[in-house]
């Protein structure tokens, strides 16, 4: 394992002054590390892992992609 990528992982945490997202962060990570990779598709009913797959072959069409701006207008 790259020890600069873990140096730089552990540079942007040092960095992070959000209490609320470091918690975020660490609750993340501490699920990642315990759970076995696949685990969470396979635990997911087959219609949302349909859906998945869904948007995932949509965001392959460049046309029916928006830009982070528009999508962020569309929410307030």
């Amino acid at each position: 394992m790259s020890t600069t990528l873990k140096s730089s992982v552990h540079q942007l945490v040092d960095e992070i002054e959000n209490e609320q997202l470091l918690e975020t962060l660490r609750d993340f990570l501490s699920l990642r590390k315990e759970t076995q990779p696949g685990k969470l598709w396979e635990d997911l009913p087959e219609d949302k892992k349909q859906e998945i797959l869904l948007a995932l072959e949509e965001s392959a069409d460049e046309s029916t992609l928006i830009s982070r701006e528009d999508f962020l207008k569309r929410k307030k």
